[in-house]
């Protein structure tokens, strides 16, 4: 697992994210193919291949990873039987998402009030945000399946805004649209813009970096 420290500053403006994104085109030189997300800002000779990354910010823990098809799956079908292929194309095929699992937990003595929509993923040239419930509700329709099989496991994933008292914590998935392959270089970054503790507003970062899997 790989820790890094939290931002503390101001918030970033649009303008600041755009730098970010540009910033994070200049580094790294994976190969577009068979690439692997690897926690951490840059590749480091010798690494672990560790793809959980962690950030402490003002008494909050922040842990993610990417997860595969198979493991996310696994986690719908284990939260509802019969829900593992729910988000598939209609023709089965994989859908067209990525995903991380994001574990939050709280050490401070105030409450954390975490709002999952300020969430924002920033690659190569592109920034976007979670989908959230409305999302994949939407995508359901399109696919001609039933969009309220959504409410059995809504559970599973992140959408709207949450409160964690002290010592309380959660682990939900973290939906994102499919990564273009030409995103899948350089870096990647979870910023996680705006959350709050007691009455100061934090931000912080999860940093990834891509490399060629090794055969």
């Amino acid at each position: 697992m790989i820790s890094f420290p939290a931002f503390l500053g101001p918030l970033p403006t649009r303008s600041a994210l755009l730098i970010l994104a540009f910033l994070l085109c200049g580094f790294g030189a994976a190969s577009p193919h068979e690439a692997k997300l690897i926690a951490g800002p840059l590749c480091t000779p010798g690494e672990k291949p560790e793809t959980t990354a962690r950030v402490d910010a003002a008494g909050i823990t922040f842990e993610a990873r990417p997860l595969t098809l198979a493991e996310w799956e696994a986690r719908l079908e284990k939260r509802v039987s019969g829900m593992k292929g729910i988000l598939r194309r209609r023709d089965g095929s994989p859908p067209p998402f990525q995903v991380f699992l994001l574990a939050i937990r709280n050490h401070s003595p105030e409450p954390l009030r975490f709002q999952p929509g300020n969430i924002v993923r920033i690659g190569a040239q592109q920034q976007d945000h979670i989908l959230d419930y409305t999302d994949l509700y939407r995508f359901l329709e399109e696919q001609g399946k039933n969009p309220d099989a959504l409410d059995g496991i809504r559970e599973s994933f992140f959408d709207s805004g949450l409160t964690l008292e002290r010592a309380d914590s959660i682990e939900r998935l973290l939906f994102f649209r499919e990564l273009p392959v030409k995103g899948k270089k350089k870096q990647l970054v979870l910023l996680l813009s705006a959350f709050q503790v007691g009455t100061e507003t934090l931000q912080a970062s999860l940093p990834w970096h891509f490399e060629k899997e090794r055969k």
